[in-house]
């Protein structure tokens, strides 16, 4: 992995290979609080490039002071979860989506202004192929309990409300990591912040998870992560609108 910054040091030594790659930023909170800044050449693989296909640029934020785009968001500053109230953001990762038929990325899924219900979204939103968004399944426990889970953003298009669009020039989207999963208000929405899942260790060599590893300076390992707050579903069984 080619790390570019004059402040770093990488966290992990990275063999090199004849894989495609392409560029992405990363931006994370030292233990000191000082915040650092690095471009990596990621491998072309999904599992990396969910690490940052989410939010496109200008993506409304909800912080403490109020909506603030994705993009002025740094680590150390603080963004409001529906589970744990304000939190601050450790990791913001970065890459641009091409109109090239080859990126994966450059599908994303624009969700109308009160697409689904007075002010949810409150303005349309652009989201890339990593988003997900706080669904209630119709199967529920017994009880009367709402069994919840998150689902790609793709999966809710229904072509009204939210669809599935090609922009015709690059688009900047962004991902946030947090100290804990959880999800965060985005245009009145109950969207994830950044999480790997439960299976790296079983998906990747030793070698690609070094790499992966490497994208998250603040993490050590896997576990760092910490456990889903829900569920991650492709979207399958669920109700007609997302959970605000």
């Amino acid at each position: 992995m080619t790390i570019e910054s004059p402040h770093l040091t990488p966290p992990v030594p990275i063999a090199r290979d004849d894989a495609p790659r392409r560029r992405a930023e990363i931006a994370w909170l030292r233990r000191n609080g000082d915040v650092d800044q690095a471009t990596l050449a990621i491998p072309a693989m999904q599992l990396f490039e969910d690490c940052f296909a989410a939010f496109a640029h200008g993506t409304p934020i909800q912080t403490p002071g109020g909506p603030v785009p994705v993009e002025d968001i740094l680590p150390g500053d603080a963004v409001l979860t529906v589970e744990h109230g304000a939190l601050p953001v450790l990791w913001r990762g970065s890459l641009t989506c091409l109109p090239s038929a080859q990126d994966r990325c450059r599908t994303l899924t624009r969700v109308l202004a009160d697409g689904f219900g007075m002010s949810r979204p409150v303005r349309d939103l652009l989201l890339g192929p990593a988003a997900r968004v706080l669904h209630r399944a119709r199967n529920r426990p017994t009880g009367g309990a709402r069994s919840e889970a998150l689902v790609p953003v793709a999966a809710i298009g229904d072509g009204m409300a939210a669809f599935a669009v090609t922009p015709a020039s690059g688009v900047q989207l962004y991902h946030l990591v947090l100290p804990v999963h959880a999800t965060m208000r985005v245009g009145g929405l109950a969207m994830e912040c950044f999480h790997p899942g439960g299976s790296l260790r079983c998906n990747l060599s030793t070698q690609e998870l070094a790499q992966f590893l490497a994208m998250f300076p603040h993490i050590d390992q896997p576990g760092d992560f910490g456990p889903l707050a829900y569920p991650h579903l492709p979207g399958l069984d669920m109700d007609a609108s997302p959970a605000a």
